[in-house]
């Protein structure tokens, strides 16, 4: 009778192999699609590298923006509630 580490190497062996075929093959189905509508792009990205720098660049711009929105917000409401105490 084997040891369990033995037979989990044997699954292991097995199972890894299956899921890099599964993987590469995901990932050449989705070789013409644009980017973001196959479900592997949340975890690989098939972008080039230019088309990725310009999109992070962007987000980047767009969290920054939407953070400066919310500072400007929270300062203007604690301007009003001071004021509003006051009278």
């Amino acid at each position: 009778m084997d040891s369990p580490a033995s037979r989990m190497s044997r699954l292991l062996s097995g199972f890894i192999p299956v899921l890099a075929s599964v993987l590469l093959v995901s990932l050449a189905a989705g070789r013409g699609k644009e980017h973001g509508r196959w479900p592997t792009d949340s975890m690989i990205s098939r972008e080039a590298e230019e088309a990725m720098i310009s999109r992070l660049e962007k987000e980047r711009e767009e969290a920054s923006m939407q953070g400066l929105s919310s500072k400007w917000a929270r300062m203007e409401m604690e301007h009003l509630e001071s004021k509003h105490s006051e009278e």
